[in-house]
C-alpha cells in the first residue's frame, strides 16, 4: 500500500482522537482530513507551517523510504 505524504497534529494533550491529519500536495497546500480537536486558528497556523516546510518535511519522509512513501521504518 502506498500513502502520500501526510501530517498529524494533535491537540494540548496530544491525544489520538484529539489529532488532525493533513495530506500534503507537491506544492506544500494541505488537505485537512481529520480536524480532530483543533480550531480553525490552530488548522490554520499547522497548514501555514506546512505550507512554509513542506520540501524539508519531504526530504525527511524520502529519507525512510525506498519510493518516496513512508514505509514505516
Amino acid at each position: 500500500m502506498t500513502e502520500a505524504m501526510h501530517v498529524h497534529a494533535s491537540d494540548s494533550k496530544l491525544t489520538e482522537e484529539g489529532s488532525a491529519k493533513f495530506f500534503v500536495k507537491g506544492n506544500g497546500d494541505s488537505v485537512l482530513q481529520e480536524k480532530g480537536r483543533l480550531n480553525d486558528r490552530e488548522v490554520n497556523k499547522i497548514q501555514s507551517f506546512i505550507k512554509d516546510n513542506y520540501q524539508s518535511m519531504y526530504d525527511k519522509w524520502k529519507e525512510y523510504s525506498k519510493t518516496s512513501f513512508y514505509l514505516g521504518k
